[in-house]
């Protein structure tokens, strides 16, 4: 089993246990404490962030860090290498409804953004830059203890537009903690 699936199995497990126990308290998330940094594993993992603007709005941002590392050809002594990756920016605007809640709270979300790729390597062909368009659609549970984390999973259908046209799919597991 690949770590992709492994990682949305451990989280499916993880949202089942929390809305099957006993009735919610409170959680802070998205009131009490409007804003959330943490991080995201997958395709591509990122820093991630999600700001609050009502309950039912919020706008998410990421830093994603994407295809680092070094490129080797050639035999030694005479072997070529290459640096490359790309650093990629998100953010969207999200609509977030409650599905059901236990020990924790689940929510789905749906949302409108971008992306936006800048690096060096020949992926695209030599171009430094790369702009899609996303539409992120998720899950989020929170917690009435900690009341402060939220854990989350997503996949974005993403359609590039520069440098062109390309369809992509991202796929995230990940958590914020919320001060």
């Amino acid at each position: 089993m690949g770590a992709m699936k492994r990682l949305l199995l451990v989280a499916a497990v993880l949202f089942g246990t929390a809305l099957t126990a006993a009735p919610a308290h409170a959680t802070e998330v998205g009131t009490a404490r409007p804003f959330g940094l943490g991080f995201a594993l997958g395709t591509p993992s990122s820093i991630v962030g999600k700001y609050f603007l009502s309950q039912a709005n919020a706008i998410d941002f990421g830093v994603a860090f994407w295809r680092y590392g070094r490129d080797c050809s050639g035999p030694p002594p005479g072997r070529a290498c290459d640096d490359f990756g790309y650093l990629g920016l998100a953010a969207a605007y999200l609509w977030q409804e409650p599905l059901a809640a236990g020990t924790a709270k689940l929510d789905w979300h749906l949302g409108a953004g971008g992306r936006m790729w800048v690096g060096d390597d020949q992926y695209y062909n030599d171009n430094n830059l790369a702009l899609a368009a996303r539409m992120p659609v998720g899950l989020d549970l929170t917690f009435d203890r900690p009341n402060f984390l939220e854990v989350f999973l997503e996949l974005a259908p993403v359609l590039f537009i520069v440098p062109g046209v390309r369809f992509d799919i991202e796929a995230f597991v990940g958590v914020r903690f919320y001060f």
